[in-house]
């Protein structure tokens, strides 16, 4: 077997596509995947041609991949072998954290790795001669996990198929025969995937809030749907600047804003559920003055203020000294559902420059803030 990409000087004995004995400048050597890693810098000589970048990047994407399966080879040994003691460490991830530095749940992914490879010698083999890449590798070991004896009798052809697959549609295959192999393993993976589902939601220091979470495949299938309908490229302004980061951000948003408005909230306290500020006056005219909060304390700018403001249930509260409450007035909506059903009639999606946003995803404003003395007519609100 010879180095990729590059030229021997010597003769290779044709005693297999995975082993030979090389005569060469260094000696007699058997090339076996391992020995090749150990040789690679010698046998590469100083290239006589000029490598075009795409085919110089292949062929180190090809060594990379082959690099790796040393590494996992040298791994099992190691683990095999029990080298850690030598270091006083108790176990050969702690040698991976304390040696290599990477995290416990990647020294923990490195070891079972190696260790699986240890166990299908066909799966190392076209690992090491990199005929499939480290994610292919993980989804062989995860197949033979499933059934051993199946996984025996279906190696090669697994082996084959990802190796001429993309990720995504090898991934694809391989699930697909899990399910074949085990169907009860399979129900009972789904159901482990359905209990981690998660998310937390919380406030930040800054006024920021911070979301992270994980969901089931078809849940998060209902997510992605549901954020792709609003961050479509086909149904936004081609020159808006925002990143995809920030759309999907602003759909979540929108998708929470329709529910509170037009969804099936439950009623407490009379009310449905909503997001109320408490605000100042002076503050909704634009200038800096307190209070000017959110209900849970937050504090906002006068600008956000009276972005919320303009299409919102207002209640009057007058404050007295040592901030007693002296009067509350009765709530009124800015924009009348009324008006709200003439606007969508007249303007029946978004009018702003390059948006055609359904009206049922956006609000009714006032072009001139009712603030600032603008009225509440349809000569005034527009929807955006």
């Amino acid at each position: 077997m010879g180095p990729v990409g590059g030229r021997v000087s010597g003769r290779v004995d044709p005693t297999g596509p995975e082993t030979g004995v090389t005569k060469g400048a260094w000696g007699r050597i058997p090339v076996t995947p391992g020995s090749y890693f150990r040789g690679m810098t010698t046998l590469r000589p100083a290239p006589t041609w000029i490598e075009s970048p795409t085919d110089e990047y292949l062929r180190l994407e090809r060594e990379r991949v082959m690099l790796e399966a040393r590494q996992a080879e040298l791994l099992g040994e190691i683990d095999a072998a029990e080298a850690f003691l030598d270091e006083g460490l108790t176990s050969t991830t702690a040698l991976l954290r304390h040696r290599v530095g990477v995290s416990a749940g990647e020294a923990a992914r490195r070891v079972a790795d190696a260790r699986g490879l240890r166990a299908q010698s066909e799966v190392a083999e076209a690992f090491a001669t990199a005929r499939i890449d480290l994610p292919r590798v993980r989804m062989l070991l995860e197949a033979a996990s499933v059934s051993a004896p199946l996984f025996a009798r279906d190696r090669t052809l697994l082996i084959d198929t990802v190796a001429g697959l993309g990720t995504g549609h090898a991934r694809r295959a391989v699930s697909y025969w899990i399910q074949a192999a085990d169907r009860h393993a399979a129900d009972a993976d789904a159901r482990h995937l359905h209990d981690r589902r998660h998310l937390h939601v919380s406030p930040t220091l800054g006024g920021m809030v911070r979301i992270d979470g994980e969901l089931d495949p078809d849940g998060g299938q209902v997510v992605l749907t549901a954020l792709r309908s609003l961050t479509d490229p086909a149904g936004l302004d081609p020159n808006d600047t925002r990143c995809q980061a920030q759309r999907r951000a602003d759909a979540l948003v929108d998708l929470c804003a329709d529910h509170l408005a037009h969804g099936d909230a439950p009623v407490t306290g009379q009310t449905r559920p909503q997001v109320s500020v408490i605000v100042s006056t002076h503050a909704l005219a634009g200038h800096s003055a307190d209070p000017c909060e959110f209900d849970d304390g937050t504090v906002i700018t006068p600008r956000a203020a009276r972005r919320v403001a303009c299409d919102a249930t207002v209640t009057r509260v007058v404050m007295g000294p040592g901030s007693q409450v002296v009067d509350v007035g009765r709530a009124t909506r800015t924009i009348p559902p009324a008006t709200r059903t003439a606007l969508v009639a007249r303007d029946r999606h978004c009018r702003r420059p390059g948006c055609e946003r359904p009206a049922r995803w956006c609000d009714a404003h006032h072009v001139i803030h009712w603030a600032d003395g603008g009225r509440t007519d349809l000569d005034n609100p527009s929807i955006g």
